[in-house]
């Protein structure tokens, strides 16, 4: 299988070979690393054409290293691209960075807050489709036919063809959780029309060929595909961590939660990749640390996070945790500078005790979640946490760990790619369903960087 992860600051083209009876290998044959650039009236926007040129390089490389069964794309949520009537591009995507969503309060105001909730099941942020789609130039609204979430609108390149899934599609805070479905009364409250909005297919769907192989969804959010591959038989006790440019914090249940304790939590419902609901929230994760990185030079991630090792855990840091769910972490002009005055710390601290801080707030905030998610009568105490993602760090497990009180397991850097594989695997029929392809999974997969 060729899995193509486009997380929001590195994209990835793996090759996974897939056994019925063996654990995946795992192969990333093309990495380039990315960011949003501002167009000429200062909007962040995606690099479309340079990011979907990189792509295609990896799906060279993939293709030259062997036969290839299925191809499969995931993205990161909540931003989309606008086609025309000839099917191009309109203007490369926003970045759910840019700051045209700062009055998103007006529509929720509008809508009500309450009943936003209840119909969508989705967390309050800023960035959410519905809030960026309010904001959007009228201009090239009306010179658009039809709107795609990005993981559809690359599937789109390969194929033509015009689609949603529906684990994309439900990060957008514009599917009724009730019918499963685009919700006409908040495309009204956006005057959106809702013939842009294509029909939703679930993941493992053929949606068409590139150069003869099948092209297939699947969990086109990249937190969706990522839980796919949390690990070989997680317990109803466990919960998990996608970490990355985020930390996604939640767990796996059969039906979505939004009494109002869960809202006023700020907690999310998002479909399953194969069914059910993840519950999660969303935390500030390795984007903090980046963004700090950048002022101190880019010196490499592994000796920032080796010296914050070293750094007392007794000693003052521990004093300087910072709010991770706190917005104004979202899209500052110095991140260094916003940390330290968060945590109260002068902005020359060293590198090392700023970097620290972050992983403690990063755990702190993460142990909260998972007290809320104990707590709730009907799933039960959180007896285990799985961490995956390139973000998960052996300081963060370590410091979770003794915050949260409970195992920590560690997961495949790569699980994104390997859900996404596996979701592939299970469209082929080489696996019945989920539970056995996550038993093919090992503790500690074998991935080839």
């Amino acid at each position: 299988m060729v899995a193509v992860d486009f997380g929001a600051a590195s994209i990835r083209v793996c090759r996974v070979e897939l056994s019925a009876s063996g654990p995946p290998r795992l192969e990333v044959v093309h990495r380039y690393h990315h960011q949003p650039v501002p167009d000429a009236s200062g909007h962040l926007r995606w690099d479309w054409a340079r990011l979907v040129d990189e792509m295609l390089r990896g799906l060279a490389a993939a293709v030259e290293r062997g036969p290839v069964a299925s191809i499969g794309v995931d993205t990161w949520g909540v931003d989309y691209g606008l086609l025309d009537a000839h099917g191009e591009l309109v203007a490369p995507p926003f970045s759910y960075r840019d700051q045209r969503t700062d009055g998103f309060r007006e529509v929720v105001d509008r809508v009500g807050e309450q009943r936003l909730y209840a119909t969508t099941g989705i967390q309050l942020l800023p960035i959410n489709t519905l809030f960026q789609l309010a904001a959007h130039d009228r201009g090239e609204l009306a010179r658009a036919r039809h709107l795609l979430l990005l993981p559809e609108l690359l599937v789109h390149h390969f194929t033509g063809e015009v689609c949603a899934e529906r684990t994309s599609a439900g990060t957008t805070a514009l599917v009724d959780l009730a019918t499963g479905d685009w919700s006409p009364e908040l495309l009204a409250a956006i005057d959106v029309d809702p013939a842009l909005l294509p029909p939703i297919a679930p993941a493992g769907t053929r949606v068409g060929d590139w150069r003869g192989i099948p092209v297939h969804l699947v969990g086109g959010h990249d937190t969706a595909s990522a839980v796919v591959a949390m690990g070989a038989a997680p317990t109803p006790g466990a919960a998990f961590v996608s970490a990355g440019t985020w930390l996604l914090v939640g767990r796996e249940q059969p039906q979505p939660d939004t009494s109002e304790r869960a809202r006023l939590a700020n907690f999310t419902n998002e479909a399953g990749a194969l069914g059910g609901i993840r519950f999660l929230k969303n935390l500030a994760g390795g984007w903090l640390v980046e963004g700090c990185r950048a002022a101190w030079g880019n010196p490499p991630i592994e000796d920032l996070f080796a010296s914050a090792a070293a750094v007392d855990h007794d000693g003052p840091p521990m004093a300087h945790v910072v709010d991770v769910t706190d917005a104004r972490f979202l899209h500052p002009a110095d991140m260094l500078r916003e940390v330290t005055d968060a945590a109260g710390l002068p902005y020359a601290t060293p590198p090392a005790d700023v970097v620290r801080c972050i992983v403690e707030s990063l755990a702190a905030g993460t142990a909260a979640v998972l007290d809320h998610l104990g707590t709730d009568g009907a799933a039960g105490a959180v007896e285990a946490v799985h961490v995956f993602g390139g973000g998960g760090s052996a300081l963060y497990r370590e410091r979770l760990a003794a915050r949260a009180g409970v195992p920590v397991v560690a997961g495949p850097v790569e699980a994104t790619a390997l859900g996404n594989a596996l979701v592939q695997g299970i469209a082929l029929g080489l696996y019945p369903d989920l539970a056995a392809a996550r038993a093919t999974l090992d503790p500690d997969p074998r991935e080839q960087r």
